[in-house]
């Protein structure tokens, strides 16, 4: 099969679920045994002539060619640019199926998301409305708009409109880890939850037994942590990602997504779940909506609330039965082979696409 695939960011070193998930798909798709004409390249403005190039010449193409189906991975903002809105109204008309995966969407969540005050910040995000309004009205066009989860699909009305989860890989397996060592990686401010993850640990090493964190996090964001404790003895910082985390997470045996909720974070499902479970990590997650149905569905570990305190409670808990944590990562493996790797996404896009083509 022939797949247009229309991505926003420019391949290569990827650091955040907005670069990995649009390059697990590409590849998923080619190891599915399809032929794959990518369209890829960021909305900055640096790189506006090279997107315009691409686009041109897909459009050219589209003249003499037609794909069975085209797959499109959103930007981080609306789409920006005219000459993108004109290539999909194209593939439109040639009666070619659409599939948008929608992953950003924190303009609906204006309480959590303030807009800017300042005239400067005023005018963007003035802009931005615009683009966005454009964005939903070209999406009408797409025959099935995919979102991170099922939840996130109330806030919108198209047509068709399905759950399309991130995913995890084979082969990554890990043995057992380190005895009450835990792992962390992602963001430290904000909804991410890192500073109440440090403070969690800080109160779990209050008393006579150790708990390890160690923490992946952007060599920027170091100075968010405490400066008390940057240097305690049961905190571990790295700056690295991708092949780079495979030694800390061999060192782990359980594994931390502690989102603050809110009403955005609870439709969202952070990419790093799959990664974990790629791993073969039980998973210690707050109760965040889309995240903790994850957790429970798949038996892959237990959620709490999302205060310092609950999470440590979570964490000793899950760390005193050897037996569950095992039975947690015999489950976690499972859970990909199931239904849950890159291969299954891009197989199910594939499916679901070509439905509509008859």
């Amino acid at each position: 099969m022939l797949i247009l695939y229309i991505t926003y960011i420019s391949f290569g070193q990827a650091v955040s679920g907005s670069g990995v998930r649009p390059q697990k798909m590409y590849r998923a798709f080619l190891d599915e045994g399809h032929e794959v004409l990518l369209l890829a390249g960021s909305q900055n403005k640096a790189e506006r002539v090279d997107r315009r190039e691409q686009v041109e010449k897909v459009s050219s193409w589209l003249d003499n060619h037609t794909p069975d189906i085209c797959y499109i991975e959103s930007p981080v903002y609306p789409i920006l640019w005219p000459e993108d809105h004109r290539l999909i109204r194209k593939v439109s008309e040639k009666g070619v199926p659409i599939g948008y995966f929608y992953r950003d969407f924190y303009w609906k969540f204006p309480e959590f998301y303030p807009r800017r005050t300042d005239l400067s910040g005023r005018l963007k995000d003035a802009y931005l409305d615009i683009m966005q309004r454009r964005t939903d009205k070209l999406l009408e066009l797409a025959d099935i708009v995919y979102f991170p989860s099922t939840a996130a699909s109330e806030y919108f009305r198209y047509r068709d409109m399905r759950a399309l989860p991130p995913a995890g890989e084979a082969g990554k397996l890990t043995g057992p880890g380190e005895e009450n060592t835990c792992i962390y990686v992602g963001g430290i401010e904000g909804d991410y939850g890192g500073r109440q993850l440090l403070e969690a640990f800080r109160l779990l090493n209050e008393g006579d037994e150790t708990f390890r964190l160690i923490l992946a996090c952007r060599e920027k964001e170091v100075g968010l942590i405490p400066e008390a404790l940057r240097s305690a003895p049961w905190l571990e910082i790295h700056h690295t990602s991708g092949a780079g985390l495979d030694p800390l997470y061999a060192r782990a045996s359980l594994a931390m997504i502690p989102v603050q909720r809110n009403a955005y974070t609870d439709v969202s499902v952070n990419i790093k779940f799959f990664e974990y479970l790629s791993y073969g990590m039980p998973v210690a997650s707050t109760d965040v909506t889309a995240i903790a149905a994850l957790v429970r569905e798949n038996g892959v570990g237990q959620v709490s609330g999302d205060s310092p305190a609950e999470i440590a409670d979570n964490v000793r808990d899950m760390l005193s039965d050897p037996q569950r944590l095992e039975n947690w990562r015999r489950q976690a493996a499972a859970a990909l082979e199931q239904g849950n790797l890159w291969i299954h996404r891009a197989r199910r896009v594939a499916e679901d696409l070509l439905e509509k083509k008859r």
